[in-house]
């Protein structure tokens, strides 16, 4: 038995409350390396309270087993150790090591379930499918700004004429790119936070905007650029004149006096852009100053979430100070980090909401873009990216295959539509909240900035509509389906052919299962499955006669090359 592997950390992923009656409790072990696992538990004051649980084995990455049980025993003070066995031998393990007997003292301690240490979501958010408006490169109606070079005049009034598009598409959120005042077409340099950039119309243009989603069931949300401004904002440009006597000079990070930006700015900004000044949240005043910007367009203007840019750059404590303020204001705000690594301790209940899911898009481009692995690799890096979060967490990540910030994903594919329409059923099935980069339901392509961020095409004629017809589908069938909001997921094992990849979702009312051949060429291979469960095809989703029943227990797949298949449990 390999001990060394072995490992369990209290007050972490690996426990932590499910629910004000829940405990989760996580084992990481050896691959391969134990047969059978125990979790030994008693009431913390009273040991006459007891019991044990096994623990299932719930997912197996590159290295690694995890273990997993629910504790829902009537309690909420638990002192816990583990007992396992291998085909040799057994072993206790406590928080004092490993042990051939029981010992009587040292077990792990989870002191009390707090109600209010349970990661709560934002129900509306996990509901929904977000779409991603670059606000300059969407849809203009005149009269707009005409502007030059790389802004294309995109504005609000271009947006509010084409939400019929976007309801019969079945979005029910919107993320806006920044609007703020800037003089540059992205708008992540703001030069005034409490101002929208006049090249996207009035202010009352903006309300009605949000009225209108509001009342056809759209969320909106903005993007906040607080790890830095704009080198034209105005306590940068007092700065800029008054120099060390300036009273803005604690909020950005000035290495000396007087301020120059060339050849290497004497200022911390964002990468190395000296008209991207960084912010110092950490100063009392620059804080107050960007929480009065949030309550402001909450207050004024009713939106619904912000997704913060560069937001692991920024300070803890603000984050911490920020959600506690914005919270007590409006409590189903959604707040979303940009975070580019893996990003849990930013969701421990204290910060973030959610993050942008950058390193699971790693692995979607890895698979079915690049090629670079195969099935097997794929699944168990996605089991341990699963096992670094709590459970409560995982249904709220936004999962991306194409941003602003990246190639889109078609291109990354070659041009390959059977490859990228494998990609987005697996990023509207898996676990999280799907974004919807504008364009890329009609087939849109285009490499990086500033080709990914190409004018939305509008000529229906060019419009790839069998895509737009599977995100139709996909959002339909995830609105209709607890499982693919909810559930928990499960990689399956296939007999057969290596090349297909097989996961469930789970609730408890709902079950889907998912199955798609990664190869180029025919597979074949069997699932086994407990009740029965009918194929949902694209475009008959709602049309349950003629939906084929698959008898038993038993899935018999034969795949056709990058063929994929959506099931549903019968009679749920």
């Amino acid at each position: 038995m390999h001990l060394e592997a072995i490992y369990h950390k209290p007050y972490s992923q690996f426990a932590f409350p499910r629910d004000s009656n829940t405990l989760v409790i996580r084992l990481r072990a050896k691959k391969n390396d134990i047969n059978f696992c125990l979790v030994i538990y008693h009431e913390k004051y009273n040991n006459s309270i007891r019991g044990k649980v096994e623990m299932k084995k719930t997912a197996s990455d590159e290295l690694f087993d995890y273990f997993e049980a629910e504790l829902n025993v009537g309690i909420k003070r638990f002192k816990y150790m583990f007992y396992f066995e291998d085909n040799y031998e057994v072993k206790w393990y406590n928080k004092n090591g490993f042990f051939d007997y029981m010992p009587e003292w040292g077990f792990f301690s989870y002191s009390y379930i707090c109600e209010a240490d349970v990661f709560e979501e934002v129900e509306w958010f996990t509901n929904s499918t977000v779409y991603q408006i670059f606000p300059d490169r969407f849809s203009k109606v005149p009269p707009y700004i005409e502007t030059k070079g790389m802004k294309y005049g995109g504005n609000i009034k271009g947006i509010i004429n084409r939400l019929d598009y976007l309801t019969k598409l079945g979005v029910n959120a919107i993320y806006l790119n920044p609007v703020f005042l800037s003089d540059s077409y992205h708008r992540y340099d703001i030069i005034d936070y409490y101002e929208l950039d006049p090249v996207f119309g009035e202010k009352d243009e903006l309300k009605e905007l949000v009225d209108l989603c509001h009342a056809k069931g759209i969320k909106i949300i903005f993007d906040g650029v607080f790890n830095h401004t704009s080198d034209k904002f105005f306590a940068f440009k007092d700065v800029l004149e008054n120099g060390e006597a300036s009273l803005y000079k604690d909020w950005y990070y000035v290495d000396s006096f007087s301020v120059v930006n060339y050849p290497i700015p004497n200022y911390e900004c964002f990468s190395f852009y000296g008209g991207m000044p960084k912010l110092n949240t950490a100063n009392p005043e620059t804080a107050r100053y960007l929480f009065d910007v949030v309550k402001y367009w909450i207050l004024e203007f009713d939106v619904d979430g912000w997704r913060f840019d560069a937001a692991d750059e920024v300070n803890r404590k603000f984050w911490r100070d920020l959600r506690t303020e914005i919270k007590a204001l409006k409590k189903d705000v959604v707040l979303i980090g940009e975070i580019f690594d893996e990003a849990s301790s930013w969701l421990e209940g204290d910060q973030f909401d959610t993050v942008l899911n950058y390193p699971m898009k790693e692995f979607i481009n890895d698979l079915f873009a690049y090629r670079s692995i195969d099935v097997e690799i794929f699944k168990m890096r996605i089991n341990s990216y699963v096992m670094q979060f709590n459970k409560n967490v995982l249904n709220s990540m936004v999962n991306i295959i194409s941003t602003h910030d990246t190639p889109r994903f078609l291109t990354l594919c070659g041009g390959d539509e059977k490859r990228f329409e494998l990609a987005v059923v697996f990023q509207f099935t898996f676990p999280g909240v799907p974004l919807v980069y504008y364009g890329d339901e009609v087939g849109m392509e285009g490499e990086t900035d500033p080709d990914c961020r190409n004018p939305m095409v509008w000529d229906e004629g060019k419009w790839n509509r069998k895509l737009l017809e599977l995100y139709v589908f996909l959002i339909d069938i995830r609105n209709k389906s607890e499982a693919l909001r909810h559930g928990e997921y499960r990689s399956l094992c296939t007999q057969g052919d290596k090349g297909i990849l097989a996961y469930k979702r789970e609730s408890k009312r709902d079950r889907i299962v998912v199955v798609m051949n990664t190869k180029e060429h025919n597979a074949g291979g069997t699932i086994e499955l407990g009740g029965s469960f009918r194929e949902v095809k694209a475009l008959e989703a709602l049309r349950e006669k003629e939906l084929a029943q698959v008898e038993g227990c038993k899935i018999k797949l034969s795949l056709k090359p990058l063929e994929w298949r959506i099931y549903r449990a019968f009679g749920e």
